[in-house]
């Protein structure tokens, strides 16, 4: 059956569904990538904490069904799910994003987040509202907020292990859909070409790439550790799942319903910090690469300076040649953002140790 008309025949039978649920509790379908492995899968864990204080709140007024491991289509097609009504909410990258929002792209700037803490503090404080304001004004979908997507990145590949960007020499890397990774890969040397998500594994397999970047819950979960060799924990990027929603169902529900809808989301988010933290904290983490037999590095400061005098400037230089004056405003407030998060955690420290 060729693509168009199986998109066409699902989106039939959601409408239809939607259609029979309204005599009934109001329906939340929500879709996302990850398999459903509420232990080990950030994505399906925040769903399921999400589904299960919603339904539970609201005395099963508001059912949430969950479409895990990518069974409405891709991000794109996720997203004008969303933007449609068919279904009501969805995760996607900053790569998915991208795709509606050029500019926001152009926040990915590599070795800008120190540390969790001050991640959390960026994407859960004032700049998430401007996040939401842009993308609600562009697209009409609603953030509801930030997740995070494993953490922290890794190198992986299967030619040679990388300690320096010299390293990085003729190794095909898998990168989002997001302009900004490549530039970045392509200014460490490697060379870049984007992939979707669900064809990332089949293209390891057999060569397409050489390579890949991301964090080491999605490494293990994504199960690339049967497709890889090497790993090197250079911690360049930060990673993000966003959280949207179609907004008018949102306005459609009482002020209650709302409430108990924007503080799940916001429990929810932290459900899903907190399985990464666990995966990389325990024998699931980078111990079972080790297991599996792949060879894992940490550089060492010097090494990693290498590769973000590399990677910082030629990312600036993209961003305010591709996106203008737009993307410059995007790329500074997120900058400030981050000196702001460090500001308010230098508070924090000073209150716990005076």
């Amino acid at each position: 059956m060729p693509r168009k008309w199986m998109t066409a025949v699902l989106c039939a039978i959601l409408l239809i569904t939607t259609a029979i649920a309204s005599a009934g509790p109001l329906v939340f379908k929500f879709a996302y990538d990850d398999a459903p492995r509420a232990f080990e899968a950030n994505e399906h864990a925040l769903a399921v904490t999400f589904k299960d204080l919603v339904e539970s709140r609201t005395n099963r007024e508001i059912i949430v069904e969950l479409y895990p491991a990518g069974a409405l289509g891709k991000e794109r097609e996720r997203f004008e799910l969303v933007q449609s009504g068919i279904i009501q909410g969805t995760i996607a990258s900053i790569g998915g994003i991208a795709q509606f929002v050029p500019e926001i792209g152009a926040i990915d700037i590599p070795f800008a987040i120190p540390s969790h803490a001050i991640a959390y503090r960026v994407y859960d404080g004032p700049f998430l509202g401007e996040l939401r304001d842009e993308i609600l004004s562009r697209t009409g979908v609603r953030l509801m907020g930030v997740c995070e997507a494993g953490g922290f990145y890794a190198l992986t590949n299967n030619v040679r292990p990388i300690r320096t960007p010299a390293d990085m020499k003729g190794v095909k890397f898998r990168t989002m859909e997001v302009p900004v990774q490549i530039r970045m890969m392509e200014a460490l040397g490697g060379a870049a070409t984007p992939i979707a998500w669900a064809e990332l594994y089949t293209s390891l397999q057999t060569g397409v790439v050489n390579g890949q970047h991301n964090p080491v819950p999605i490494i293990v979960h994504g199960k690339l550790f049967e497709v890889q060799k090497y790993v090197t924990l250079l911690n360049h990027l930060y990673g993000t799942d966003w959280w949207l929603m179609n907004n008018d169902w949102l306005q459609s529900l009482s002020p209650e319903q709302r409430r108990i809808i924007a503080e799940a989301v916001q429990v929810a988010i932290v459900a899903g910090r907190g399985i990464n933290r666990i995966v990389e904290g325990t024998d699931r983490g980078v111990a079972f690469l080790k297991e599996q037999g792949l060879e894992v590095y940490m550089p060492t400061p010097e090494e990693r300076a290498q590769f973000a005098d590399l990677a910082i400037s030629a990312v600036l230089a993209y961003v305010g040649e591709a996106y203008g004056e737009d993307g410059l405003k995007w790329a500074n407030r997120f900058l400030q953002a981050i000196e702001e998060a460090e500001a308010e955690m230098d508070a924090v420290t000073t209150e716990a140790f005076r």
